[in-house]
């Protein structure tokens, strides 16, 4: 025999319900600003010159559209501004300082002013460096920044040759033939 029990709500749980409510929609609010009282955050404002020219020497305008083309210095800044905590953004803002002094320690006194031979240069002993270098580590986070940017733009989409099922292989076709190199999966 089944029994069916009257649900029915008395005033006090009714009342335990609304002041819950109701202290939740006062207390939200007050706990999502805690998150705007952080210390000022460091910008890339000074350094912007210096990311610009190590980007546009990472993946540079040829024949197709550099990283600088694609966007990739806008899509850097956003990361930094939208994604970094302000540890982070200190330690790459100081990481693109020891970049320049580098620089300047090779010679080199404005690293986006140099020409792209004397950037290379920089850049070239830098990547080729042992871990633990000053600046190896935003170097690192530069390089994979750009390539992401970069290769997820619709520049570099519009650029690269992709089609998903090709036509007939052809093992022994000269490059001059095609032109620029298809890819056989998605990137």
């Amino acid at each position: 025999m089944m029994t069916t029990r009257s649900h029915t709500i008395d005033r006090r749980t009714a009342l335990r319900g609304f002041v819950t409510i109701a202290g939740v929609a006062v207390i939200l609010p007050s706990v999502a600003t805690l998150g705007g009282c952080r210390a000022t955050p460091a910008t890339l404002e000074e350094h912007t010159a210096l990311l610009k020219a190590v980007v546009g020497r990472i993946i540079p305008k040829t024949d197709t559209p550099g990283a600088l083309e694609a966007g990739v210095p806008d899509y850097i800044s956003a990361v930094f501004e939208q994604h970094m905590t302000p540890e982070q953004q200190s330690d790459f803002a100081a990481g693109l300082g020891e970049i320049a002094a580098l620089a300047k320690r090779e010679g080199v006194s404005d690293l986006a002013a140099a020409t792209p031979e004397a950037q290379d240069v920089v850049l070239g002993k830098l990547a080729g460096s042992a871990d633990g270098t000053p600046g190896k580590d935003t170097w690192q986070q530069l390089r994979d920044m750009t390539l992401f940017g970069f290769y997820t733009s619709e520049t570099a989409t519009e650029e690269l040759a992709y089609e998903e099922i090709p036509g007939r292989q052809i093992g022994c076709l000269p490059f001059e033939e095609i032109g620029r190199a298809w890819l056989d999966r998605g990137v």
